[in-house]
């Protein structure tokens, strides 16, 4: 029986190799990657996004293995448990994500439309904003030549610049 799960997991891995797409949460950004195994209460996936662990996202799946028959489209709302940088890999990262809830998706994925004159660039990294005095953590979503956007924890006050280069 040890042979069968090495590693001690409460819940054994089942090999599923499929497509999805990742949403960082509320973003509106899809990018694609690739599930490789999936438990009872998260996956493992691969993709040339950087996400840091912690990090809240959907995560669509095409083929569900959870879904009660297949090629069934099923979205999950998920949190980043673990990243490993990949060498020698077709993407640069792995990732380990724990499910929260599977979640109602009213559309397929890429069909948001975005009206924006100049196309976002996505990204998840780690931030700080300096607002009157006080340092807000945050994580830059996307980016374009007129701006960025950054998830906060709680609101800047209103009318606060945000600095090119802080202090």
């Amino acid at each position: 029986m040890e042979k069968d799960n090495p590693e001690k997991r409460v819940s054994a891995r089942i090999e599923h190799r499929t497509p999805v797409t990742l949403e960082p949460f509320e973003a509106g950004v899809l990018h694609a990657a690739r599930m490789q195994n999936y438990s009872k209460k998260g996956l493992y996936f691969e993709s040339d996004f950087y996400l840091i662990p912690g990090a809240e996202i959907y995560i669509g799946i095409a083929d569900s293995p959870f879904a009660s028959e297949p090629g069934v489209y099923e979205c999950y709302r998920s949190v980043v448990k673990w990243r490993k940088f990949r060498e020698n890999s077709f993407y640069d990262y792995a990732y380990g994500v724990e499910i929260l809830a599977r979640i109602a998706r009213p559309r397929q994925p890429g069909q948001r439309r975005d009206s924006r004159r100049q196309s976002r660039r996505s990204c998840s990294i780690p931030t700080l904003i300096h607002n009157k005095n006080r340092e807000i953590p945050g994580v830059i979503q996307n980016v374009n030549p007129g701006g960025v956007f950054v998830q906060c924890s709680e609101k800047p006050s209103r009318g606060q610049k945000v600095p090119d280069n802080p202090p």
